[in-house]
C-alpha cells in the first residue's frame, strides 16, 4: 500500500513538474513574440504566438497578440505592390491580405467569446471591427464596434470608426441612424475581432504568409549587403 501511495504521489509530483515546464515554454514564446513584434518583425512573431498555442490553444494573451500580428502582417501586404505566387497561380496583395485580416478577426473573436474583463473585451470587440472595415465588410464591422461601445461609450476612436462603417453600409443596409462624419480609410491601430469564417482557409494564409516570410528576409540581406559592401558597416534598426 505504502509502495502505491508513493508511485501515486511521484505521478502527480512528475505531472506538476511537466505542466510547469510547458507554462514557463508558453510564457516564453510569447515573451520573444512581443520583444520580435515590437522590432517591427511581427512576421517572426506571429510564428512564436502560433507555438505558444499549440502548447496552450486556451491561452487569450497569445490569441488577442497573435491578432495583433496577423493585422499588421495584413496591412503590409495590402500596402506592397507585388503579387504572390501559389500554387502556381498569382495572389493579389488584397486578395492575401483579405485571408489573414479574416484570420486575424477569428483570433479577437476567440478572445471575446473567452473573456470576461470589460476593457480586454472592448479591445478585442474594436480590433474585430478593424479588421472587418479594411476588408469593406462594413455590416460586420458596424457590428463589432456596437459591441465595443457598450463596453466603453467614451471611446472616441471606436466611434468615429463606427460612423465611417455606418456611412460606407449599402443604401439598402442603411437603417435610420448612420450619418457620415469625415472621411478616412485608416483609423485602426489601438486595439485590433469578429466571428464568421467566410472562405478562410487556414492553411493557405500560413503557407501564403510564410512565403512572404521568405521574401522578406531575401530582401533584408539584399539590403544589408548594400549596407556592408561600400564601407563594411552595418546598420541595425529596431523600433
Amino acid at each position: 500500500m505504502q509502495l502505491s501511495k508513493f508511485k501515486y504521489l511521484f505521478v502527480f509530483a512528475l505531472f506538476f513538474v511537466t505542466g510547469f515546464t510547458l507554462a514557463q515554454k508558453d510564457a516564453m514564446n510569447i515573451y520573444d513574440g512581443n520583444n520580435l513584434y515590437h522590432s517591427g518583425k511581427t512576421i517572426d512573431a506571429t510564428d512564436r504566438y502560433r507555438e505558444a498555442l499549440k502548447i496552450n490553444p486556451n491561452n487569450q494573451k497569445a490569441n488577442f497578440n497573435l491578432g495583433n500580428s496577423l493585422y499588421k502582417n495584413a496591412l503590409q501586404i495590402k500596402a506592397s505592390k507585388e503579387n504572390f505566387i501559389q500554387g502556381g497561380k498569382k495572389v493579389t496583395p488584397d486578395s492575401l491580405a483579405g485571408l489573414v485580416f479574416e484570420e486575424a478577426a477569428q483570433s479577437f473573436a476567440q478572445v471575446a467569446n473567452s473573456v470576461s474583463n470589460k476593457d480586454t473585451l472592448h479591445q478585442a470587440w474594436h480590433n474585430m471591427g478593424n479588421c472587418y472595415l479594411q476588408k469593406k465588410e462594413y455590416q460586420n464591422a458596424v457590428d463589432a464596434y456596437k459591441k465595443a461601445l457598450k463596453l466603453d461609450p467614451k471611446d472616441e476612436e471606436t466611434r468615429y470608426n463606427l460612423a465611417y462603417a455606418l456611412k460606407n453600409l449599402p443604401k439598402d443596409k442603411k437603417g435610420g441612424g448612420g450619418g457620415g462624419q469625415k472621411e478616412e480609410d485608416k483609423k485602426d491601430q489601438k486595439k485590433n475581432s469578429a466571428p464568421q469564417q467566410n472562405q478562410m482557409n487556414k492553411d493557405q494564409a500560413e503557407q501564403l504568409l510564410k512565403a512572404l516570410m521568405n521574401q522578406e528576409k531575401k530582401l533584408q540581406d539584399k539590403r544589408k549587403q548594400k549596407q556592408e559592401d561600400p564601407g563594411k558597416s552595418s546598420v541595425d534598426k529596431d523600433w
